[in-house]
């Protein structure tokens, strides 16, 4: 009768690690692919503004936004990159469908 309340008690421990990990790990990704989501619609609408004010005495500070903007943009997705490729993050966001963001897919 111990060895079964043992082997329930660590199939519970188990289980709930395991969903723990996993809930952990979606937020965390989650968290930075909006970062991500949401530079990228900044670096859209900034793009957008350079274009409308080319030729205009605005272009250099639009310009050096554009430029900020990014550089905000590359660095959120190196930081969604090493985040995903944590050793302990692998596995439960291959399982739940995180892939990696190449720069060249949303710019």
């Amino acid at each position: 009768m111990i060895t079964v309340i043992t082997c329930v008690t660590v199939g519970i421990s188990i289980a709930l690690f395991s969903v723990l990990w996993f809930w952990i790990v979606h937020r965390e990704l989650r968290n930075k692919r909006d970062t991500v989501k949401s530079a990228a619609a900044q670096l859209a609408a900034c793009r957008k503004k350079h274009l409308q004010t080319m030729d205009s005495s605005e272009e250099g500070d639009v310009k050096s936004i554009l430029s900020r903007s990014l550089d905000i943009y590359r660095q959120s997705i190196t930081l969604y990159n090493h985040t995903l490729m944590k050793p302990w993050n692998r596995i439960p966001a291959f399982l739940m469908g995180f892939r990696q963001i190449n720069e060249s897919e949303n710019t």
